[in-house]
């Protein structure tokens, strides 16, 4: 029997009402105000308003977003995942013009965790398919 980490339910708290549901008002609730996207694109804040940014761009981009966690594990204060986004591509996504397609996209990412909210952030994100 396994137990989930804190810091993982957390992970899995704001994937759901953040990512997935587009609450962007629950930000700050998940993102503590030291907050740094180490991964953040060029021209986007690297503060807790590249969380909004991105959950609004995910919005925008696609229709019917659904957020799938495939892994998702922690040591110490970092918590990693691997996701799949899936939506239908209904508006400008990093460049790409909208295909009116049904696609997903991974995204690999680790967070570092202070006081149960996201203080630091990488990603490795894969083009959508």
């Amino acid at each position: 029997m396994s137990t989930e980490s804190g810091n993982i339910a957390r992970m899995r708290a704001f994937v759901e009402q953040v990512h997935e549901g587009g609450r962007v008002e629950l930000i700050d609730d998940f993102v503590h105000p030291d907050f740094r996207n180490r991964s953040a694109k060029n021209g986007l804040p690297d503060d807790r308003r590249s969380v909004a940014a991105v959950t609004r761009a995910l919005h925008t981009a696609f229709a019917g977003l659904k957020v799938e966690i495939v892994h998702c594990v922690d040591t110490d204060d970092v918590v990693a995942t691997h996701k799949i986004y899936r939506g239908r591509h209904v508006g400008e996504w990093l460049g790409t013009p909208p295909s009116g397609q049904d696609v997903e996209f991974r995204v690999m990412d680790f967070v570092r965790m202070r006081d149960g909210r996201f203080v630091e952030h990488w990603s490795v994100l894969g083009p959508p398919q």
